[in-house]
């Protein structure tokens, strides 16, 4: 079990750095179209209409791109204030349990994001703005980037449990 866990966790990990490193061009797209929004507007006098909407979306993909690459390198924030108060062996057993209630929370949080984006897609709603996108074409990275950050969080647990034994 040994090197095929570590061969998953791998795989894991060069995801996440694929999509923390898309996230990081997505911003350089969104502060390049923001700077675009802001031409249009206020040099040329003839606001686009786009600009903003797609800024909007991009953000979407940054933020679901990026969860599971911050939980893995350990940069989210969090509360450490028992592991604090009681180092050594309790602070392992808060960890693991803080572990288990966060997977579980995002097993949570991924069954309403994939909700939301199966209602889109089923019942095919479009955008409101002036793009007219199906939503769903947008809301797929939510139940995405959900499920990698849960399976980020299971190696974890499961790492936490191996480095007890």
């Amino acid at each position: 079990m040994g090197s095929r866990f570590e061969q998953v966790e791998a795989w894991v990990a060069q995801i996440n750095l694929v999509c923390a490193r898309v996230s990081g061009w997505l911003i350089l797209v969104i502060a390049l179209l923001c700077c675009y929004g802001v031409f249009t507007r206020y040099v040329l006098g003839d606001p686009d209409t786009w600009s903003y909407e797609v800024a909007a979306y991009l953000l979407a993909f940054v933020v679901y791109f990026a969860i599971g690459n911050a939980l893995q390198q350990n940069i989210h924030v969090r509360v450490d204030l028992l592991q604090e108060l009681f180092p050594g062996r309790f602070a392992r057993i808060t960890r693991i349990v803080g572990d288990a209630l966060c997977l579980a929370f995002l097993w949570l949080f991924f069954s309403k994001v994939w909700a939301v984006f199966h209602d889109s897609l089923v019942r095919g709603r479009v955008d409101e703005t002036t793009l007219g996108w199906p939503v769903a074409a947008v809301q797929w990275v939510m139940p995405f980037g959900v499920a990698l950050t849960m399976l980020v969080q299971l190696i974890m647990l499961i790492g936490r449990f191996r480095r007890l034994s």
